[in-house]
Protein backbone atom coordinates (compact mmCIF):
# COMPACT_ATOMS: atom_id res chain seq x y z
CA UNK A 1 0.00 0.00 0.00
CA UNK A 2 2.71 2.23 0.32
CA UNK A 3 4.45 2.03 -2.48
CA UNK A 4 1.43 2.86 -3.95
CA UNK A 5 1.12 6.03 -2.68
CA UNK A 6 4.55 6.74 -3.27
CA UNK A 7 3.60 5.88 -6.60
CA UNK A 8 0.37 8.08 -6.57
CA UNK A 9 2.56 10.77 -4.72
CA UNK A 10 4.93 10.84 -7.89
CA UNK A 11 2.47 10.72 -9.94
CA UNK A 12 1.04 13.85 -9.08
CA UNK A 13 4.28 15.40 -8.73
CA UNK A 14 5.13 14.96 -12.22
CA UNK A 15 1.54 15.92 -13.61
CA UNK A 16 1.76 19.04 -11.83
CA UNK A 17 5.53 19.96 -13.34
CA UNK A 18 3.76 19.45 -16.59
CA UNK A 19 0.77 21.17 -16.49
CA UNK A 20 3.04 24.02 -15.10
CA UNK A 21 5.50 23.96 -17.74
CA UNK A 22 2.58 23.61 -20.17
CA UNK A 23 1.27 26.83 -18.52
CA UNK A 24 4.25 28.63 -18.70
CA UNK A 25 4.60 27.90 -22.44
CA UNK A 26 1.68 28.94 -23.16
CA UNK A 27 2.15 32.63 -20.95
CA UNK A 28 5.12 32.84 -23.12
CA UNK A 29 3.63 32.28 -26.42
CA UNK A 30 1.04 35.12 -25.32
CA UNK A 31 3.37 37.13 -24.29
CA UNK A 32 5.66 36.97 -27.56
CA UNK A 33 3.08 37.19 -29.76
CA UNK A 34 1.52 39.96 -27.97
CA UNK A 35 4.83 42.30 -28.13
CA UNK A 36 5.38 41.17 -31.96
CA UNK A 37 2.02 42.60 -32.79
CA UNK A 38 1.99 45.72 -30.78
CA UNK A 39 5.58 46.18 -32.47
CA UNK A 40 3.71 45.91 -35.74
CA UNK A 41 0.80 47.92 -35.27
CA UNK A 42 2.93 50.41 -34.02
CA UNK A 43 4.75 51.50 -36.93
CA UNK A 44 4.08 53.75 -39.53
CA UNK A 45 6.01 52.47 -42.11
CA UNK A 46 9.02 50.24 -42.75
CA UNK A 47 11.97 49.16 -45.37
CA UNK A 48 14.37 46.34 -45.67
CA UNK A 49 16.20 44.38 -48.12
CA UNK A 50 15.44 40.56 -48.99
CA UNK A 51 16.30 37.23 -50.51
CA UNK A 52 13.82 34.89 -51.42
CA UNK A 53 13.94 31.42 -51.66
CA UNK A 54 11.09 29.56 -53.32
CA UNK A 55 11.41 25.84 -53.37
CA UNK A 56 8.73 23.94 -55.79
CA UNK A 57 7.92 20.15 -54.35
CA UNK A 58 6.78 19.05 -57.64
CA UNK A 59 9.86 19.78 -59.60
CA UNK A 60 12.35 19.77 -57.07
CA UNK A 61 13.58 23.49 -57.99
CA UNK A 62 14.34 26.20 -55.97
CA UNK A 63 14.01 29.70 -57.45
CA UNK A 64 16.21 32.43 -55.85
CA UNK A 65 15.05 36.74 -56.03
CA UNK A 66 16.48 39.44 -54.12
CA UNK A 67 15.48 42.83 -54.06
CA UNK A 68 14.08 45.97 -51.32
CA UNK A 69 11.14 45.61 -49.31
CA UNK A 70 8.57 48.93 -48.64
CA UNK A 71 5.48 48.91 -46.34
CA UNK A 72 3.75 51.73 -45.16
CA UNK A 73 0.17 52.36 -43.10
CA UNK A 74 -3.20 52.36 -45.14
CA UNK A 75 -2.07 49.20 -47.13
CA UNK A 76 0.32 50.63 -48.77
CA UNK A 77 3.51 48.08 -50.58
CA UNK A 78 6.33 48.12 -52.90
CA UNK A 79 8.57 45.23 -53.48
CA UNK A 80 11.03 45.96 -56.07
CA UNK A 81 13.01 42.31 -57.40
CA UNK A 82 16.87 42.86 -58.97
CA UNK A 83 17.27 39.10 -59.19
CA UNK A 84 16.39 37.45 -61.46
CA UNK A 85 14.64 39.55 -63.71
CA UNK A 86 13.17 43.30 -62.69
CA UNK A 87 10.14 43.45 -61.74
CA UNK A 88 8.06 45.63 -59.30
CA UNK A 89 4.31 45.13 -56.89
CA UNK A 90 2.83 47.99 -55.81
CA UNK A 91 0.04 48.35 -53.79
CA UNK A 92 -0.96 52.24 -53.65
CA UNK A 93 -3.95 51.31 -51.29
CA UNK A 94 -7.00 50.62 -53.35
CA UNK A 95 -4.67 49.02 -56.75
CA UNK A 96 -1.99 45.94 -56.84
CA UNK A 97 -0.23 46.23 -59.57
CA UNK A 98 2.50 43.05 -61.00
CA UNK A 99 4.62 45.12 -63.36
CA UNK A 100 7.66 43.22 -65.41
CA UNK A 101 9.44 45.55 -67.55
CA UNK A 102 10.89 42.87 -69.78
CA UNK A 103 8.30 41.93 -71.07
CA UNK A 104 6.77 45.32 -71.35
CA UNK A 105 3.59 44.07 -68.94
CA UNK A 106 1.41 44.81 -66.13
CA UNK A 107 -1.17 42.94 -64.08
CA UNK A 108 -3.61 45.38 -62.82
CA UNK A 109 -6.12 43.95 -59.67
CA UNK A 110 -8.57 45.51 -57.25
CA UNK A 111 -6.90 45.14 -53.72
CA UNK A 112 -10.67 45.36 -52.12
CA UNK A 113 -11.69 41.82 -53.94
CA UNK A 114 -8.09 39.77 -53.59
CA UNK A 115 -7.74 37.37 -50.81
CA UNK A 116 -5.41 38.48 -47.60
CA UNK A 117 -1.92 37.25 -47.05
CA UNK A 118 -0.52 36.57 -43.69
CA UNK A 119 3.30 37.98 -43.94
CA UNK A 120 1.56 41.24 -45.61
CA UNK A 121 -0.99 41.53 -43.12
CA UNK A 122 1.19 41.38 -40.50
CA UNK A 123 3.69 43.76 -42.08
CA UNK A 124 0.90 46.23 -41.98
CA UNK A 125 0.03 45.75 -38.79
CA UNK A 126 -3.44 44.82 -39.55
CA UNK A 127 -3.91 40.85 -38.58
CA UNK A 128 -4.77 39.41 -34.83
CA UNK A 129 -2.10 36.12 -34.96
CA UNK A 130 -4.41 34.18 -32.36
CA UNK A 131 -7.54 34.94 -34.32
CA UNK A 132 -6.42 33.26 -37.14
CA UNK A 133 -3.87 30.94 -36.19
CA UNK A 134 -2.49 28.55 -33.78
CA UNK A 135 0.90 28.58 -32.31
CA UNK A 136 2.21 25.40 -31.78
CA UNK A 137 6.00 25.56 -30.68
CA UNK A 138 7.86 28.32 -29.87
CA UNK A 139 12.08 27.98 -29.61
CA UNK A 140 14.80 29.90 -29.06
CA UNK A 141 17.55 29.54 -31.71
CA UNK A 142 21.16 30.99 -31.74
CA UNK A 143 22.84 31.52 -35.60
CA UNK A 144 25.93 33.38 -36.10
CA UNK A 145 26.20 34.23 -32.71
CA UNK A 146 22.59 35.88 -33.02
CA UNK A 147 19.49 35.16 -30.63
CA UNK A 148 16.11 34.61 -32.37
CA UNK A 149 12.52 33.70 -31.17
CA UNK A 150 11.15 31.71 -33.53
CA UNK A 151 7.25 30.98 -33.84
CA UNK A 152 5.24 28.19 -35.71
CA UNK A 153 1.90 28.55 -36.78
CA UNK A 154 -0.78 26.78 -38.34
CA UNK A 155 -4.37 28.23 -39.31
CA UNK A 156 -7.50 27.40 -37.38
CA UNK A 157 -9.28 27.22 -40.54
CA UNK A 158 -8.07 25.24 -43.16
CA UNK A 159 -6.08 27.10 -46.04
CA UNK A 160 -4.38 25.10 -48.77
CA UNK A 161 -1.86 28.20 -49.25
CA UNK A 162 -0.53 28.18 -45.89
CA UNK A 163 -0.56 25.29 -43.93
CA UNK A 164 2.79 26.10 -41.51
CA UNK A 165 4.04 29.83 -40.80
CA UNK A 166 7.31 30.13 -39.14
CA UNK A 167 8.78 33.56 -37.96
CA UNK A 168 11.86 34.57 -36.58
CA UNK A 169 12.23 36.96 -34.08
CA UNK A 170 14.84 39.71 -32.83
CA UNK A 171 14.01 39.50 -29.28
CA UNK A 172 15.74 42.81 -28.63
CA UNK A 173 13.54 44.83 -31.49
CA UNK A 174 10.78 42.01 -31.97
CA UNK A 175 11.00 42.60 -35.88
CA UNK A 176 10.66 39.09 -38.02
CA UNK A 177 13.60 38.91 -39.72
CA UNK A 178 13.03 35.56 -41.73
CA UNK A 179 9.56 33.70 -42.25
CA UNK A 180 9.28 30.37 -43.84
CA UNK A 181 5.53 29.42 -45.52
CA UNK A 182 4.85 26.24 -46.80
CA UNK A 183 1.41 25.04 -48.52
CA UNK A 184 -0.42 21.87 -48.02
CA UNK A 185 1.45 20.40 -51.83
CA UNK A 186 5.00 20.98 -49.78
CA UNK A 187 6.07 24.26 -51.28
CA UNK A 188 7.83 26.90 -49.06
CA UNK A 189 8.73 30.25 -49.46
CA UNK A 190 11.85 31.61 -47.62
CA UNK A 191 11.89 35.48 -47.31
CA UNK A 192 15.25 36.79 -44.94
CA UNK A 193 15.41 40.48 -44.51
CA UNK A 194 17.88 42.62 -43.22
CA UNK A 195 18.96 46.28 -43.67
CA UNK A 196 16.18 47.20 -41.92
CA UNK A 197 14.28 50.76 -40.77
CA UNK A 198 11.60 51.78 -39.39
CA UNK A 199 9.91 54.96 -39.48
CA UNK A 200 12.07 56.91 -41.57
CA UNK A 201 9.47 58.87 -43.10
CA UNK A 202 8.55 56.35 -46.78
CA UNK A 203 7.19 59.19 -49.20
CA UNK A 204 3.89 57.89 -50.73
CA UNK A 205 5.60 58.78 -54.28
CA UNK A 206 6.97 55.59 -53.35
CA UNK A 207 3.92 53.74 -53.73
CA UNK A 208 2.40 55.09 -56.56
CA UNK A 209 2.55 53.63 -60.14
CA UNK A 210 2.06 54.88 -63.74
CA UNK A 211 2.58 52.54 -66.32
CA UNK A 212 4.92 53.63 -69.28
CA UNK A 213 4.16 54.03 -72.40
CA UNK A 214 3.63 50.90 -74.52
CA UNK A 215 3.19 48.72 -71.31
CA UNK A 216 0.38 46.62 -71.87
CA UNK A 217 -2.41 46.17 -69.15
CA UNK A 218 -3.97 43.05 -68.34
CA UNK A 219 -7.21 43.41 -66.04
CA UNK A 220 -8.34 40.06 -64.94
CA UNK A 221 -12.30 39.91 -64.47
CA UNK A 222 -14.06 40.87 -61.69
CA UNK A 223 -15.97 38.04 -59.51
Amino acid sequence: MRILWVGTVALIMVMSIFCFAGFCIQSEIDRCVEKLQKRYESMQDFQAAFVQETHLSSIKRVEKGEGTVYFKKKAKMYWEYEKPTKQKIILDGQTLWFYIPEEKQVMKNNFSVLPSHIVADLFRGQINIQLKFKVIFIQQEIKDGKERIVLTLVPIIYDPTIAKLSLWIDPDTYLITRSSLEDEFGNKTILIFFNIKVDKGIDDSRFTFKPPPGVEIFEPPQL
